[in-house]
C-alpha cells in the first residue's frame, strides 16, 4: 500500500479513536463535555469538528481510494450490496439535514423536530449514516476500510448518548414525551 494511503488511514484512525474516547468521556464525566459544543468559538467546537469531519471524511476517502473493483462472483454481490447501503444510507443522511434543518444538525437549538424522519427515530441521520458506513466497508471489502468504518459507526452509536442530557434540559417534558414514543435508533 502506498505511503500516502497509510497516512490517510493513520490520521483517520487516530481521529476516530480520539473522538470516540472523548465522546465516551463526555457520557461518563460530570465535568468534561465535548458534544454538543457549548459555543461556536469554544475549545469543544475546535476539537469536535476537525475530529468528526476529518475522521469521517478521511474514512470515506481511504475507502474510495482503496476499493477493489469486483471482477465477478461473490465480490460483485458484496460490492453491489454495499453500494446499495451507501446510496440509501447517505441519501437519507442528506435528506435528514433538510428535515431537521442544517443549523439544528450542527448543534443549534432551533426547536425540537419530531416529524418527518424523526417520527421513526430520534436519530434518523445517525441511523442512515451507520447504514452508509456499513455499506462503505462492505463495498470496499478490505480489513482496513472495515476498521475505519467500524470506528465511524461507533461515533454514531455514541453521539445520541451525549446529546440526550442536553435535549432533556433544553426541551424538558416535550422531549421526555418524544423519547417515550420514538426509539433512539429504529428499534432501540
Amino acid at each position: 500500500m502506498p505511503s500516502y494511503l497509510m497516512y490517510i488511514f493513520d490520521v483517520a484512525a487516530a481521529s476516530l479513536v480520539t473522538l470516540n474516547a472523548l465522546l465516551l468521556l463526555t457520557i461518563f464525566s460530570r465535568r468534561f463535555k465535548l458534544w454538543p459544543t457549548p459555543a461556536e468559538r469554544s475549545w469543544q467546537h475546535y476539537t469536535f469538528w476537525p475530529l468528526f469531519r476529518g475522521g469521517l471524511g478521511l474514512t470515506l476517502l481511504f475507502s474510495i481510494l482503496t476499493v477493489g473493483w469486483p471482477e465477478g462472483g461473490p465480490d460483485t454481490w458484496r460490492f453491489l450490496a454495499g453500494m446499495i447501503c451507501v446510496v440509501i444510507g447517505f441519501g437519507f443522511t442528506i435528506y435528514g439535514y433538510f428535515d431537521l434543518g442544517i443549523e439544528n444538525t450542527y448543534g443549534a437549538d432551533e426547536g425540537l423536530v419530531t416529524g418527518g424522519l424523526y417520527r421513526f427515530s430520534r436519530n434518523p441521520q445517525y441511523v442512515a449514516s451507520i447504514l452508509g458506513f456499513f455499506g462503505t466497508g462492505l463495498a470496499n471489502g478490505s480489513a482496513q476500510s472495515g476498521v475505519l468504518c467500524g470506528l465511524a459507526i461507533l461515533v454514531y452509536v455514541i453521539l445520541p448518548y451525549t446529546e440526550e442530557p442536553w435535549l432533556e434540559r433544553a426541551y424538558g417534558d416535550v422531549y421526555a414525551d418524544y423519547k417515550e414514543r420514538t426509539p433512539r435508533f429504529l428499534f432501540l
